[in-house]
């Protein structure tokens, strides 16, 4: 349940506008939601409002037909709006056609469940590929999934083991890439051929010359399926572990890429939270060994 009380500069204002403009609010959020104005039931988005006015919302009850099960949940930081998660590797997020439970999202219901007595849907605003570890947001309402959406920012930085040695210490990857067909590899297309802009920048962080690998950080500027592991591959430096991407390697049993650190806007106070994380086990200690 959330409270507003309407800004004079807001006088006239529709109600769905106000919402939108002000709070967030999707327009697909705005029809899992119950508006109250002066503490009457607003069935018409269209209704204006007057300053001063009161405004009541109430978030309808969502049904997932996700069921909890006890699956380990290491949280990074949590708060009232969102969850964040170090997911583990050789884990599916979402339920599929093929992978039903065991999931981790039956991990994260079976949570709320336990910390708030009732089956809420776990809103993912990110996924990772199974092997890919890291962290990932959970928004716990639809005010928050839309207001990271729509009005907040969201940073994500990761870390990977490449092969080679990368020259450059810091550089920008744009290059826009797609799928042919059903095959699950992203190539590098046109936007005319049907490829998305992808960008991705790159520092590297240490060079382990003797063994030709070299740990980098790469920060997402836009979201594309696999965006990482397809940019590294075609600069020439394909994940350590990838072996869809040509990083086939016997000192790594996935592909090298760990979500570590993730900053985005707090959805009550508006200032940019940054949460960081450490390397999985299976990263430190093959760096371990290559010192």
């Amino acid at each position: 349940m959330k409270k507003f009380i309407i800004e004079p500069e807001y006088d006239g204002y529709e109600i769905g506008t106000y919402l939108k403009e002000t709070k967030g609010y999707s327009g697909r959020g705005l029809r899992n939601l119950e508006i109250y104005l002066n503490g009457k039931r607003v069935k018409n988005n269209s209704k204006k409002v007057r300053k001063l006015n009161r405004v009541l919302i109430k978030e309808k009850e969502k049904e997932t037909g996700i069921k909890p099960m006890d699956i380990p949940i290491k949280v990074a930081y949590e708060d009232k709006n969102v969850l964040l998660i170090d997911k583990d590797p050789y884990i599916i997020v979402h339920p599929t056609q093929k992978k039903v439970d065991k999931t981790l999202a039956n991990g994260v219901v079976n949570y709320f469940l336990k910390t708030t007595g009732k089956i809420m849907v776990p809103r993912f605003f990110n996924r990772l590929d199974m092997n890919t570890s890291g962290l990932i947001i959970v928004a716990k309402n639809s005010y928050a999934q839309s207001f990271l959406q729509e009005k907040g920012t969201v940073n994500k930085f990761y870390k990977a083991i490449v092969k080679g040695i990368v020259e450059k210490d810091e550089f920008l990857i744009d290059r826009p890439i797609g799928k042919v067909g059903d095959e699950l590899r992203r190539r590098e297309l046109t936007v005319e051929e049907g490829g998305q802009e992808a960008q991705t920048k790159i520092k590297v962080v240490k060079r382990f010359e003797e063994e030709n690998l070299t740990l980098i950080e790469a920060e997402l500027l836009t979201g594309r399926t696999h965006q990482i592991r397809a940019h590294m591959a075609l600069e020439g430096y394909p994940l350590l572990g990838d072996e869809l991407y040509g990083g086939e390697d016997k000192r790594a049993k996935r592909q090298m890429l760990h979500s570590y650190k993730t900053e985005f806007t707090d959805v009550e106070t508006g200032k940019l939270i940054t949460v960081e994380i450490d390397l999985p086990e299976d990263m430190k200690e093959l760096l371990e060994k290559d010192k």
